[in-house]
């Protein structure tokens, strides 16, 4: 009877979480719907689509458009199809972080505390489930379910595995190599020096080439069709995009936005009594994102599934995935990251916020 109800409060998350996917793309199908042309959040990540190595040769992000090359040769460039094909891919990808999630923090026994609270905000809170829908089609996506996977392959000793998924998310995005890959090598490095070596140098030899060769000279918005070119130019700036004049509170959300996460992480050491190691610091790597780019709230999110990814691993490490969340200041400190005010947003925070109020 308790794992019936165990089975059914998993799949009334998921369902929850779907939910909140689903409200996170409403604006862009919505948009859609009205103006009959999609809006460019979904053309921004089509693009990534398009963009292959049979066309331009090597280049960064360049393996999902590769893949895709044959699937989309048939349809028509921009057509509704090749929209479905994205946003399907994406509810795909989406549900499996959803059944992740309800496995991970709604236990079939006891939870430890605070374990349910981080299932409570990948639904509301602004960087869990929401956060996914309105960023839909994002390469990033893939890549959490590729972190996942090598995260458990590098638990089960499978550390090969766990190297060429890494090697194949830094193929896809090469922003995993803040978020995720730290965190893979530290989870390794738990087992010898040799297995966290295996995974960091051939992540490390394909970060150099992506640097090297990843970009072109080519003019990639011309060579695409006009409906998908809309991100043409990410293959042609500079590494650094320096910040474009935000208001200062919009630096003052995004930071504490981004440093919860590590809050978080940091209580539920401190519930675990375990003492500080790699993968306590592994997830602040991510703050070199806001450096390298202005996507804060997608930075901010990214910080989020680097520490859920920390707490997933924490049984094969004979640790709780909970956290000390029991002192009222932590609890004031947590209550405005964790107010349903819609997704955090990419680079505009809050986009739901003028609705709401």
């Amino acid at each position: 009877m308790a794992n019936d109800r165990n089975t059914d409060r998993r799949g009334t998350f998921v369902v929850l979480a779907m939910l909140a996917w689903l409200i996170g793309a409403a604006p862009h199908l919505a948009g859609w719907a009205l103006s009959g042309l999609p809006p460019d959040a979904l053309v921004w990540n089509m693009t990534h689509y398009h963009v292959s190595y049979q066309e331009f040769g090597f280049l960064r992000r360049g393996l999902i458009g590769s893949l895709m090359a044959p699937v989309f040769a048939p349809l028509p460039d921009g057509g509704m199809a090749e929209y479905g094909i994205l946003l399907g891919i994406d509810a795909g990808l989406c549900l499996a972080l959803a059944i992740l999630a309800a496995r991970l923090f709604l236990p079939v026994g006891h939870a430890a505390p605070g374990q349910r609270f981080f299932a409570a905000a990948i639904l509301i809170a602004p960087v869990g489930m929401m956060q996914l829908g309105y960023d839909a089609g994002r390469l990033d996506h893939l890549n959490f379910v590729l972190l996942a996977i090598a995260a458990r392959a590098v638990l089960g000793g499978r550390i090969w595995l766990a190297t060429l998924l890494m090697v194949v998310a830094l193929l896809v995005h090469e922003a995993v190599l803040f978020y995720g890959v730290p965190v893979i090598v530290a989870l390794a490095l738990h087992r010898s020096t040799a297995a966290a070596a295996t995974i960091a140098l051939p992540a490390l030899a394909t970060a150099a080439a992506l640097v090297a060769w990843g970009g072109t000279q080519a003019d990639i918005a011309t060579a695409l069709p006009a409906d998908v070119a809309l991100a043409a130019s990410v293959w042609t700036r500079d590494m650094l995009e320096p910040a474009r004049g935000f208001p200062a509170s919009h630096y003052v959300i995004a930071t504490y936005m981004a440093l919860l996460p590590l809050f978080l992480l940091h209580r539920h050491y401190r519930l675990n009594g375990a003492a500080p190691d790699l993968l306590l610091v592994a997830p602040v790597a991510t703050l070199a994102l806001f450096v390298l780019g202005v996507d804060y709230g997608r930075w901010a999110h990214c910080v989020f599934v680097s520490v859920l990814l920390v707490l997933a691993a924490a049984p094969a490490l004979g640790r709780s995935r909970g956290a000390d969340l029991a002192p009222l200041p932590v609890r004031l400190a947590i209550l405005p990251w964790l107010l349903p005010l819609g997704p955090i947003g990419v680079a505009v925070l809050y986009p739901f916020l003028p609705w709401i109020i």
